[in-house]
Formats: C-alpha cells, sequence, structure tokens
C-alpha cells in the first residue's frame, strides 16, 4: 500500500489521520454500531477503532479491507475524501450524509443522525430505493 503521508509535513500527516478518524466515526455512527460492535464485525478492537477515530493513528491495510468488505465502505473515499461516489447500500446516500455530520456544528449533528436514523428505518431495499 502507498503511504499517504510520504510527502506530507508532519502537521499535515496528524490532520490528515484526524480527518481519516472523523470521516471513519462519522461512518461508523451512521451504521449505527458502538465502537465495540463496529470492531468486532471488523475483527479488532474497540480501542483500535478509538485510536484511529481520535486521529491518533491511520487504519491499515487489512482493516480497510476488512471495512470494505463487510460495510461496503470506498476506502479510497475514506483516505482521500476524493472518490466522487458510495454505494448506496442502505437506500441512501451515505457519503452525502458523512459529510454534513463531519462538518456540521453540534445542533447539526443531532439533525444529521436524526434523518440517517429516520431512513434507516424506513427499510431500504436492495435496490437502493427507500420504501
Amino acid at each position: 500500500m502507498v503511504s499517504h503521508t510520504g510527502s506530507m509535513t508532519p502537521d499535515q500527516a496528524e490532520v490528515s489521520k484526524k480527518v481519516v478518524g472523523e470521516r471513519l466515526k462519522a461512518t461508523r455512527l451512521l451504521i449505527g454500531l458502538n465502537q465495540r460492535d463496529f470492531a468486532q464485525r471488523l475483527g479488532t478492537s474497540g480501542a483500535y477503532i478509538s485510536c484511529v477515530e481520535l486521529g491518533h493513528s491511520m487504519p491499515g491495510g487489512r482493516f480497510l479491507r476488512c471495512l470494505h468488505r463487510e460495510f461496503d465502505i470506498n476506502i479510497n473515499w475514506l483516505l482521500s475524501g476524493q472518490e466522487p461516489d458510495l454505494p448506496p447500500r442502505y437506500g441512501f446516500h451515505i457519503k452525502t450524509l458523512i459529510v454534513d455530520y463531519v462538518h456540521a456544528p453540534a445542533s447539526g449533528k443531532t439533525l444529521v443522525m436524526a434523518v440517517a436514523s429516520y431512513l434507516a428505518g424506513q427499510g431500504a431495499c436492495t435496490s437502493g430505493v427507500i420504501t
């Protein structure tokens, strides 16, 4: 795997880890899992999830493969934010909600979570259409 911090200054690398951690946390919250359950589904520990979400470390290759396989998360988007689309696995566009969540103030985060919970509770069918 190519290093994502190879040409960055230490400050840029820290920002990058924090941004990846924010995306991972937003993804986990929109999926509706706590750190322990999320970690269990990915074959790792809750401490590892916490470490990545807090921006203390970048996720490793094995973890990223598991994340993609288990939750259909686009790894290029998670690491760079530049991938245009994530599959609408739960009947709504996850990427849009995650971007909104990451950039929202505290009250906005609550609203985004309410929208995500509502949409997830609507019983999205496998074709990606909310029923």
